[in-house]
């Protein structure tokens, strides 16, 4: 293979040579080049022509090539060169990556194992923490601008002719191709840097993850760069304080990667709409769904140290990245993992092997961790354990006798406590009866009282029938009675009933409301609800607790498998009686089909995300992950021709004809 050259239509610099183009974004564009000093290919990002001139962007473009200049770590790019002033173009030169962002990796891997993406979180974690250490915040904490490189990346390419990832965002490609996360060879306990700081030899590449585009990081040593209170940022992942410009500082990061590990635990955003202004008030409401409810193999635990990186109160939020590593390691090491960087390697190495043995490692030890929870009382933790052991071994009933066996347990205690409330009433009215007796008659023994009424002309004891009566009885409502026997001069017992309060079991059943909203995806379907049509979005339903039928689908179109069933509302917890239930529903996208037009005999569509080939007068099916699919494919003329790299958009459940570009 020769070298490419440099192609007349890319810019030109003194000091690199650009080769091509591999990502862009709305304030540059990332180009493939080789440093003609050094010999190595790098990243280079160029700022957009018409930003060139505007104060703010190039404030902050320097600002970036500054903060990330001062970080040294090995899960976040290295930034090489930066422009001068006399130079035509604004550019900033980093580490090239062989790979692709997280962003695709979750489009493909939608069912990753809870403990892999805690994994790549607490590898994030360590690199946030370095940069804060340094007074940096990131502010755009996102799979988006985080780059992982597989060794398959660097077996398929190699190191002189690598391209970067076929991704639309500006951060697409940079990262390093030396420093992996696989194996560790060394940890310190830098205080600055957070603990267990983690570097490997060059010669031991694995997984390389690295956070790249500190292209908004706030400095906190400078002043002035977003003075005009702009918000800057992604929406889904803006934490409640960046978007009402308030004070930002290390924990704003920390909601950001509360969304990472969410979406990464759950296959989809904590926070969903149809535009960019409802997400942000959901971000702002604090309204998601728990991620053990929207996939219960995540588990209770996980998903209460999802919920302390996401608390909307930044006093109530976990306070920085090193405390939310300090809880991802807590979580592995109970769960038997020692090495997370292990894990990351075992996973991309065969996703679905490591998916088929992770049960067979986690169940016994949630199982005896529930047990002990059990024992000393911690009823909650318990269910954690046995409900996420049940969801990852289903086909266990010794697991199901368990969950049973708890609630069961549970339920008792509840009887119980009310059992005690009860007989205490009994009790304090027994005694108070019993007082007033003796206060109108102390020689009740003698009888005289047996048949006086009281001021109201009820007697206070009531004469004994000829009929025994148990000591026990219902009274006309069912519920149960207390007996006393006094015994008066004639030897004739006398009752005194006391109505106890009924107790859960003996209450009349009822249909308690509940406030519930749905979470639908695609955000465009059509709800039926109890056979009406509702407008569903933004909206809280109040319903009868029990099944409801409902059907959802896409009216006009056919991109997705229609829902219907019923859903089931859940009466409102005692503690919290005007609780939102959430009740997620996501129509599966069905398979789309594609051909290509235009092109010459045997040229190729090439789109390696969805792993899609398509060849001139040929048709493929492809499975999407969502309705719509976006992305950069390879356009491949036959040889001598130069391949293309061009944005395409599939449609789930159609035909796409996709056409060839026109030069």
């Amino acid at each position: 293979m020769t070298e490419p050259s440099a192609l007349p239509s890319l810019p030109r610099l003194a000091k690199y040579e650009l080769l091509e183009e591999i990502g862009h974004g709305g304030m540059a564009t990332v180009y493939r080049a080789r440093d003609k000093r050094l010999g190595r290919d790098v990243a280079i990002k160029i700022i957009h022509k018409h930003l060139r001139e505007n104060v703010e962007v190039g404030t902050r473009f320097i600002a970036e090539a500054r903060a990330a200049a001062k970080l040294r770590h090995p899960c976040i790019v290295e930034v090489h060169d930066v422009s001068g002033d006399d130079d035509a173009e604004r550019y900033l030169v980093v580490e090239l990556c062989r790979g692709t962002t997280l962003r695709k990796i979750l489009e493909r891997h939608r069912d990753m194992p809870a403990e892999v993406g805690a994994a790549i979180t607490l590898v994030l974690c360590d690199a946030l923490e370095h940069a804060h250490a340094s007074d940096i915040i990131h502010r755009d904490v996102k799979p988006e601008n985080v780059l992982v490189e597989l060794p398959s990346d660097r077996i398929s390419r190699p190191q002189s002719h690598a391209s970067a990832a076929d991704d639309s965002d500006e951060s697409s490609g940079p990262a390093s191709s030396r420093r992996p996360i696989s194996k560790r060879s060394s940890e310190t306990n830098d205080e600055k840097a957070g603990p267990r700081r983690v570097s490997a030899p060059s010669s031991d590449l694995g997984v390389i993850i690295k956070l790249t585009d500190f292209g908004i990081a706030k400095m906190l040593d400078a002043q002035g760069v977003t003075s005009t209170g702009q918000v800057l940022g992604s929406p889904a992942h803006m934490a409640p304080e960046q978007i009402e410009a308030g004070e930002v500082d290390g924990r704003t990061d920390v909601f950001a990667l509360g969304v990472l590990m969410y979406e990464c635990l759950v296959g989809h955003l904590p926070f969903e709409g149809k535009n960019p202004a409802q997400v942000l008030r959901r971000v702002l409401e604090g309204s998601y769904p728990p991620a053990d409810r929207e996939r219960n193999t995540v588990g209770g635990r996980w998903a209460r140290i999802i919920d302390g990186a996401l608390a909307h109160r930044l006093e109530e939020r976990t306070a920085s990245p090193a405390k939310l590593a300090e809880r991802i390691r807590a979580e592995l090491d109970a769960l038997g993992i020692s090495d997370p960087r292990a894990e990351i390697e075992a996973y991309f190495a065969d996703p679905d092997e490591y998916a088929r043995s992770l049960p067979g490692r986690l169940v016994p030890r949630l199982l005896s961790r529930g047990e002990a929870a059990r024992k000393a009382g911690d009823v909650v933790g318990a269910a954690d354990d046995f409900n996420r052991a049940l969801a990852l071994a289903p086909d266990d009933q010794s697991i199901f006798k368990r969950v049973r066996g708890l609630r069961s347990s549970a339920a008792r205690r509840r009887i119980a406590a009310r059992v005690g409330l009860a007989l205490g009433v009994v009790c304090v009215l027994g005694g108070a009866a019993y007082g007033i007796t003796r206060a109108r008659k102390p020689d009740l023994a003698k009888g005289i009282l047996a048949d006086r009424p009281d001021e109201q002309g009820t007697p206070l004891i009531a004469p004994r029938t000829n009929d025994p009566e148990p000591p026990e009885t219902a009274s006309s409502d069912g519920a149960p009675s207390s007996t006393a026997e006094p015994v008066d001069s004639a030897d004739k017992p006398r009752s005194i009933r006391v109505k106890l309060p009924m107790l859960a079991s003996a209450m009349p059943a009822k249909s308690a409301p509940r406030k519930v909203a749905f979470v639908i995806t695609p955000p465009g379907a059509q709800l039926t609800l109890d056979g009406k049509v509702e407008t569903w979005f933004s909206r809280v339903f109040t319903l009868k607790s029990g099944p409801h039928p409902a059907s959802v689908t896409v009216v006009g179109s056919k991109c997705c498998e229609p829902f219907q069933g019923s859903i089931n509302v859940d009466p409102p917890p005692e503690n919290e009686p005007d609780s939102i239930q959430r009740i997620p529903i996501r129509l599966k996208p069905l398979p789309a089909t594609v051909s290509l037009s235009g092109a010459p005999p045997s040229a190729q569509l090439v789109c390696t995300d969805i792993m899609l080939t398509v060849f001139t007068g040929g048709t493929k099916t492809v499975q999407l992950g969502d309705v719509t699919w976006d992305g950069r494919c390879q356009f491949m003329p036959p040889p001598p021709g130069e391949p293309m790299r061009k944005a395409v958009r599939l449609r789930a459940g159609q035909h796409n004809d996709v056409p060839w570009p026109q030069k």
